[in-house]
């Protein structure tokens, strides 16, 4: 079968979430542990916990810094079981589940998803009627957060069980399941010009 730019954007297109005026920041709890309320940032293509912030980015100029967003949170929106993160760069970047387990996210100006990986399966729950928040859940599994090495974050999330030989430490014993926690965003329309 033979790709086309055309073929690849269409696709890009169907298959993020719908337009929507709710984005969340994602929190882990995980009650007596060095991840709970954790703040879930993107870096690298990657989801972490554990780290000060993202690794954003706006390219000044052509943006006009006054427009570039603060860049300081890891804002994402849901819509039809599909993630993506909320960017203002044209295109912008969808949220995946990697071959390894790895929660990930494309690079901007790229709609590539490595074969094998799952882009559906999102399922964000109701809003708690006592603190506001809502699960995040995913048809692969649940979340997981990996150390560096053990113990000591920054911690990378993966959904479903990972394997020894694709966790930070190497060693899966040492990574720490929990719940996934959707925030209201209300800070700023774009978490961050890209990520």
């Amino acid at each position: 079968m033979k790709f086309t730019l055309a073929t690849l954007l269409a696709t890009a297109v169907a298959a993020a979430p719908a337009p929507s005026n709710l984005s969340f920041t994602m929190m882990s709890l995980r009650s007596a542990s060095p991840i709970h309320f954790g703040q879930v940032n993107a870096s690298g293509q990657k989801f972490y916990i554990g780290l000060e912030k993202p690794s954003s980015y706006c390219p000044t100029p052509p943006v006009p810094a006054s427009s570039c967003p603060s860049g300081k949170y890891t804002a994402v929106a849901f819509g039809n079981g599909y993630s993506s993160l909320n960017v203002a760069v044209p295109g912008g970047q969808r949220i995946y589940v990697a071959p390894d387990g790895s929660l990930s996210y494309t690079q901007a100006h790229s709609a590539y998803i490595p074969p094998g990986s799952t882009e559906d399966g999102w399922v964000l729950g109701a809003k708690n009627k006592d603190n506001g928040l809502r699960p995040i859940t995913h048809k692969k599994g649940g979340f997981i957060a990996c150390p560096a090495k053990k113990n000591t974050g920054p911690w990378k999330v993966y959904v479903g069980q990972p394997a020894d030989k694709d966790v930070p430490s190497g060693c899966a014993r040492d990574c720490l399941g929990f719940s996934n926690q959707a925030v209201e965003f209300t800070s700023e329309q774009f978490g961050a010009w890209q990520y």
